[in-house]
């Protein structure tokens, strides 16, 4: 397990999810058609649910895959405890927006886990 990476893709999910839970709150930014804010307990599973995207991709250098596939399947996999209580309320585009978020955000947390990963690798012990 690389240190580095799981904090890496940990960091960038909890700001992917607090940029989806302020997302809805910004007129400019907030889906059309959604009328109202969600409730405290939405966006606290929302940033928590995107935290924990992250740091499962982070723990998932070992699937050999390339970095953009492998992050797209987890962020879609992830992604789908958070689109269901769209998917069956009212308001189903947001199952959709969410799902795609979560692929692209999914993407961007394991390109760059993988990157900074292979660019700083961990030091050896006792390596002057």
């Amino acid at each position: 397990m690389n240190g580095k990476r799981v904090a890496v893709a940990t960091a960038i999910g909890l700001l992917t999810g607090c940029y989806c839970a302020a997302s809805l709150y910004i007129p400019a930014l907030k889906p059309a058609g959604l009328t109202s804010g969600p409730e405290a307990w939405w966006l606290a599973m929302l940033v928590a649910g995107r935290t924990t995207q992250g740091f499962v991709i982070g723990l998932a250098d070992g699937i050999d895959l390339h970095p953009a596939l492998r992050g797209a399947g987890i962020g879609a996999l992830m992604t789908l405890q958070l689109a269901m209580m769209p998917l069956f309320g009212p308001f189903k585009l947001g199952a959709v927006l969410l799902m795609a978020a979560g692929v692209i955000y999914g993407i961007i947390e394991d390109v760059a886990a993988t990157w900074v990963a292979r660019r700083f690798p961990a030091s050896r012990q006792g390596a002057a």
